[in-house]
């Protein structure tokens, strides 16, 4: 018998925080550290891309807790 630590809800908002704090982290960090206005504007471009992806996961975990219940 397979006993879970995690309830799979759970488990899906935990990797999707991850993901929040990873990508964000990633972008803040090097929007301080570049003194480049240019390199900034790219940053911030993959910063949006970065925001429609968090969009489209936030849509596909509530989708699959439909599908889910469904079943």
């Amino acid at each position: 018998m397979k006993r879970k630590i995690v309830d799979k809800n759970l488990a899906r908002v935990l990797g999707f925080l991850a993901f929040i704090a990873t990508g964000g982290g990633l972008l803040v960090s090097t929007a301080i550290k570049n003194s480049n206005f240019h390199k900034t504007e790219i940053v911030l471009i993959y910063g949006g891309l970065f925001a429609i992806s968090l969009i489209d996961h936030l849509i596909q975990l509530i989708e699959g807790d439909e599908k889910d219940e469904d079943h």
